[in-house]
């Protein structure tokens, strides 16, 4: 039966509840189509008041409110939980579909029961069969909400069964910033007997952590360096003083995340926090386009709740991704959370690698507009000139920044990282240091 519109839902005071309803106007033109949306009478009845209206808002830039908003695309924050990457392709497979704009509206009804953040929609959900048959790690079938989970070593190995299980519970994760990229990723959720299952389908009672599961974008050895890299560049992250959430564990090519869009709080309920791309805090809705970083700090600056903590930090992690040689530094690699008391702050750093290594050979993405960046090498000093009315404070915080990246090259060798890669981001870590030093 043809579905003429999607019913959003957020979780919010411990429940999940109706909250807008978004219709396309033509799925034929996929997310590029106009569309209209607008919040559910009760529960804009419920939020709209001034104090509530922005932190019960589906997006920063949808404050709960009783007007139909029509637009020439679909709503940036409706992209946020879009399937895309490699799980779009995984949801195509599964649904028998070709890959297009047309396909946007089937994958947006069937792929979005469990996205990242505080979002879903609610026809997903109900296509969800609990009681379908899945394997077994030993092959044998049983229904999805009676598995006894998998052991960590079906999923470091790829089990045939666990990928089975992985494909017809459509847990290649999709939406949400950081899972929406070309490596593999799955969204697993651990009971409290330490077995692994599908997100979504232990009650939450039964939680006892949430976890991202990142495989190698392809199968040549550089894409294993970079997944196992990529957990020593989160421990050199937190060494210079970034926003992080959890120590990373890489084993034998498959990268454990611990998410930190959920709480649990054992044996007794889940919080699920809020998680807007940049992306969609600017307002872009598109996929893939090179969005300038002044475009995202004028977000950062209208949206988040201590704006300047946030554009230093900002401001840090570009350092960090140019001197580390992370490429893929896209819009949809940096999120904000956004908490149920309003709170709108940078969420914690990720997807964080030697992106330089990519055999793909991936170019540096956002960018400082003007003379703030020349081919891909940013100068410091015209960012901050640019910036100073907001971070008046930043020359020195900055200076001291430059030389702890001084020190990046012991830093980097204590916390694991490969000593070519030390070697070969050495000459970017001595200029920038001194860029930074003589602000």
């Amino acid at each position: 039966m043809y579905l003429d519109k999607a019913s959003i839902e957020i979780f919010r005071g411990g429940q999940w509840c109706a909250a807008g309803v978004f219709r396309p106007e033509d799925v034929r033109q996929g997310y590029r189509g106009s569309s209209r949306f607008e919040y559910l009478l009760d529960y804009a009845v419920e939020h709209a008041a001034e104090s509530l209206a922005t932190a019960a808002g589906l997006s920063c830039r949808y404050p709960v409110d009783f007007a139909l908003h029509t637009a020439a695309h679909w709503p940036a924050f409706i992209l946020d939980i879009l399937p895309s990457g490699y799980g779009r392709q995984r949801w195509l497979e599964q649904l028998d579909l070709n890959d297009g704009p047309a396909a946007d509206w089937p994958l947006l009804l069937r792929g979005t029961a469990f996205p990242v953040g505080n979002l879903r929609i609610a026809e997903a959900v109900a296509a969800k069969n609990p009681t379908h048959k899945v394997p077994l790690s030993s092959g044998a079938l049983a229904p999805a909400n009676q598995h006894p989970g998998f052991r960590r070593r079906d999923i470091i190995e790829r089990n045939e069964h666990f990928v089975e299980y992985a494909f017809q519970l459509g847990i290649y994760a999709a939406g949400g910033s950081d899972v929406q990229g070309v490596a593999p990723k799955m969204l697993l959720a651990q009971d409290r007997r330490g077995n692994w299952h599908a997100e979504g389908v232990l009650p939450d009672k039964q939680v006892q952590a949430h976890w991202l599961v990142k495989f190698p974008r392809g199968r040549v050895a550089a894409d294993q360096r970079v997944l196992k890299n990529e957990a020593a560049y989160m421990t050199v992250a937190k060494a210079l003083g970034l926003r992080v959430h959890a120590a990373l564990e890489c084993v034998e090519h498959s990268l454990f995340i611990p998410r930190f869009d959920r709480r649990v709080v054992a044996g007794s309920h889940i919080e699920r926090y809020g998680m807007e791309s940049l992306c969609s805090l600017a307002g872009i809705s598109e996929f893939g386009l090179a969005v300038s970083h002044d475009t995202l700090c004028r977000a950062i600056l209208r949206y988040c709740t201590e704006p300047e903590k946030d554009l230093l930090e900002y401001i840090k992690r570009d350092i960090a991704n140019v001197v580390m040689g992370n490429k893929d530094n896209h819009a949809r690699n940096t999120a904000v959370m956004r908490y149920e008391n309003g709170d709108v702050v940078l969420a914690p750093l990720f997807d964080f690698a030697p992106m330089y290594l990519d055999p793909e050979g991936i170019a540096r993405v956002c960018r400082w507009e003007g003379n703030a960046e020349q081919a891909g090498h940013p100068e410091w000093a015209a960012v901050l000139s640019r910036l100073q009315e907001y971070l008046p404070d930043a020359q020195e915080h900055l200076r001291q920044f430059g030389n702890e990246i001084e020190r990046l090259p012991e830093t980097m060798r204590q916390a694991g990282v490969d000593d070519d890669i030390i070697e070969n981001r050495a000459p970017s870590t001595q200029q920038h240091a001194r860029q930074l030093q003589t602000l």
